[in-house]
C-alpha cells in the first residue's frame, strides 16, 4: 500500500489499482481530487472536506452522521459510519473509532462527532482527536498543529500507540521552523517520526 501526504489532514492511499482518500479538506490540492474510488471523513470542519469537491468526485463516500446530513443530496453514495464499526471501502478494510471531536475551548464543549479511520490494519488517522485505536498499527498519523491542539497529549498519543512509525498530519497552520521542532518532541528509536511535505510518499509494508 502506498500512502501519500497532501496538505494538512489529507492522505491517499493506493492498492491494487485502487485509491482511497480521506479528509479531502479546503487546503487540499487540486491533484488530491483527480481520482477516487472512496472516501473516508474524519468530520464536518472545511479543513477536512471541501463539501462541493467531494460531491464532485461522484464515489462513495464513509462517514459520521453529522458530515452525512451536509452531504445528503448523495444518496446512497453516503455511509454512516460509527466507532466500533468496520466496513469495507474500495478494497480496503476500515475499523471506526471514537465519536467526538477534540475540545477547542471548554466553554465550547464538543464541536462536532469526529470518527477516526484504522486502514487495511495499518494506517490509523484520527481526525481531530486522539482517540486511539485498540491495536498495533504501522503507520500513526499524529496532529501536529491546530486550535484544540496540545503538545502535552499529542506526545502521550504517539508514545501510547503501538506503532512501526509516526507521520505528521494536519500541519497547516506551522511554519518550516514548528515543523522543523516536531521530530524532538515524537520521534524515538521504538516509533521513528517521518517528516513528510506535501505530495511526499511512502510505502507501508
Amino acid at each position: 500500500m502506498k500512502l501519500t501526504k497532501f496538505a494538512h489532514a489529507c492522505v491517499r492511499l493506493e492498492k491494487d489499482g485502487k485509491t482511497l482518500l480521506v479528509d479531502p479538506g479546503s487546503f487540499s490540492e487540486d491533484a488530491v481530487f483527480e481520482r477516487a474510488d472512496a472516501v473516508l471523513v474524519t468530520h464536518e470542519h472545511q479543513d477536512h472536506l471541501d463539501i462541493e469537491r467531494v460531491k464532485a468526485l461522484n464515489v462513495p463516500v464513509y462517514t459520521n452522521a453529522g458530515v452525512a446530513a451536509q452531504l445528503a443530496e448523495l444518496g446512497d453514495r453516503v455511509h454512516v459510519v460509527e466507532g466500533g464499526q468496520s466496513f469495507d471501502a474500495a478494497g480496503f478494510a476500515v475499523s471506526a473509532y471514537g465519536k467526538d471531536h477534540a475540545v477547542i475551548l471548554p466553554e465550547w464543549g464538543v464541536p462536532c462527532e469526529n470518527v477516526g479511520f484504522l486502514i487495511d490494519d495499518a494506517v490509523y488517522h484520527p481526525g481531530d482527536s486522539f482517540t486511539q485505536p485498540d491495536r498495533a498499527v504501522h503507520t500513526n498519523l499524529v496532529p501536529i498543529s491546530g486550535p484544540w491542539f496540545a503538545l502535552p497529549p499529542a506526545v502521550d498519543y504517539a508514545r501510547t500507540v503501538k506503532a512501526e512509525q509516526l507521520v505528521g498530519i494536519h500541519d497547516a497552520l506551522l511554519s518550516e521552523i514548528g515543523l522543523g521542532m516536531m521530530p524532538r518532541f515524537l520521534n524515538s528509536n521504538e516509533r521513528p517520526y517521518r517528516k513528510l511535505a506535501q505530495g511526499d510518499s511512502l510505502t507501508i509494508a
